[in-house]
């Protein structure tokens, strides 16, 4: 059976695939270590690699290869319908991390309100694995 992703709360209303509700309009989004080579032992340890930074029409164009066009056409505000991107975590001292990095949560929240940069953003899910 095919791995699931867990269901994405996004807050980062800056990011270009922020949408109204929380919503995140990425086909993938990948959540990584802060700092390489420092294990995670918070969720300020963590971000979300995926963030570019909307800045008008050259934003948007420059994140289009990402775009959850399938969950889009769909009708993400119809019904409570939820976009869901595939998540990659590298976050391995996570105690939802999974071989593959996969997220075994059924939800995750991304925090970051107001982020300029990726590093201004963390998985509030992450939990240390013990």
């Amino acid at each position: 059976m095919p791995h699931k992703s867990p269901r994405v709360v996004c807050e980062v209303n800056t990011c270009t695939h922020w949408l109204p509700g929380d919503l995140c309009g990425a086909a993938n989004i990948d959540i990584l270590y802060e700092e390489e080579g420092r294990m995670a032992e918070k969720d300020a340890h963590t971000k979300c690699k995926t963030f570019y930074k909307r800045s008008g029409l050259t934003s948007y164009l420059g994140s289009l290869d990402n775009v959850n066009w399938g969950g889009l056409i769909s009708g993400p505000f119809k019904g409570g319908q939820q976009i869901t991107p595939a998540v990659v975590c590298i976050v391995e001292s996570c105690k939802y991390w999974v071989n593959g990095n996969l997220c075994e949560a059924n939800a995750i929240k991304v925090t970051g309100r107001s982020a300029d940069e990726c590093q201004d953003t963390n998985c509030a899910t992450f939990e240390i694995r013990q």
